[in-house]
């Protein structure tokens, strides 16, 4: 019985120092793969949580189970999601390939029932977007775009005197197109605009117009 007992409070202690062991390597991956973790999961990283929590209970659940059998895949899956943010960062156009790329479904307070239609949203689904946004008709947005996330934003008319506000035109080399038709605008005004800045399209991080004035962020070059 007393050996018995001894074995009990061994596999106790195993299991309590398996979860400390398993807690700590989640949390250092997590840390490792950045703060947007913290906040909206795009697909892929939502796919690295769930199968990193997955892994965790794994081996929680399965005390015959080596530790290293599930430290190394946590890691494993922390540097994937690594390498994959790091692509995402140098090759823009993979992570539109992967994960897709915005859509506009309100121009000029114009509902685009094509792209809706597409995306497989119905019309309740966007006013209640809408008002979760604080705006009440489609008509007071200048543009509204629906995120690789899921996630809609607007950006509503000025009012009250307020400065127009500013759309993007260009983000890491891609073209706004429907920001541009927006202001009624297209890409030979675009390239004329970089031209007279001095710049092009590969040098620029981040461009915005409002109809009047122009944001321009350039990129920096690394620091070797």
């Amino acid at each position: 019985p007393r050996r018995a007992q001894i074995m009990r409070g061994l596999t106790v202690f195993s299991l309590l120092f398996r979860t400390i062991v398993l807690y700590a390597a989640v949390v250092a991956a997590m840390r490792c793969m950045g703060k947007r973790q913290l906040g909206e999961l795009q697909p892929g990283e939502l796919v690295t949580t769930l199968l990193v929590s997955n892994v965790a209970t794994l081996c929680i659940d399965e005390p015959d189970l080596p530790l290293l059998a599930g430290l190394v895949p946590i890691f494993l899956l922390a540097a994937l999601e690594i390498l994959h943010a790091a692509a995402s960062w140098r090759w823009p156009r993979y992570t539109r390939v992967l994960f897709g790329k915005p859509v506009t479904v309100i121009l000029r307070g114009e509902v685009q029932q094509d792209s809706l239609r597409r995306l497989r949203i119905s019309g309740r689904d966007l006013a209640e977007a809408l008002r979760g946004q604080k705006i009440d008709t489609p008509a007071r947005v200048l543009w509204a775009v629906m995120e690789p996330g899921g996630r809609l934003n607007a950006v509503p008319y000025a009012q009250g005197g307020e400065p127009p506000p500013y759309l993007p035109l260009l983000l890491d080399g891609v073209v706004y197109g429907d920001c541009l038709r927006a202001f009624g605008r297209d890409e030979v005004w675009l390239a004329t605009l970089l031209q007279a800045q001095g710049t092009a399209k590969s040098r620029v991080l981040m461009l915005y117009y409002n109809g009047q004035d122009t944001l321009l962020v350039p990129k920096k070059e690394a620091k070797r």
